[in-house]
């Protein structure tokens, strides 16, 4: 299993409510993508953290990366929803290993 996992910080005038439900939706288009297996995302415990919100996207395995970039519908979750409000992220894709 391959784990697509962005950590990020919203824009200045985003509010932690716009922030929830833009993952919320995430959540639900995302989980459509063949060979997506769920979709998690969370906030920082720490009041001080570098990052603040995280999604996590489970893939089935390493072809899945590709495909899931050039996906409708993650391009337009991507552009229309989640860039414009995640000004400052860092995304890294993991393999799991249990």
């Amino acid at each position: 299993m391959i784990k697509h996992l962005i950590v990020f910080n919203i824009r200045e005038d985003a509010t932690h409510e716009e922030c929830i439900e833009m993952l919320e939706k995430g959540k639900r288009v995302l989980s459509e993508i063949p060979g997506v297996l769920g979709v998690t995302y969370g906030t920082a415990v720490a009041e001080n953290a570098k990052y603040k919100y995280t999604i996590a996207v489970d893939f089935r395995d390493r072809s899945v990366i590709e495909t899931y970039r050039d996906h409708p519908i993650h391009v337009e979750f991507a552009d229309e929803h989640f860039r414009p409000m995640a000004v400052d992220r860092i995304t890294t894709d993991y393999e799991i290993h249990e």
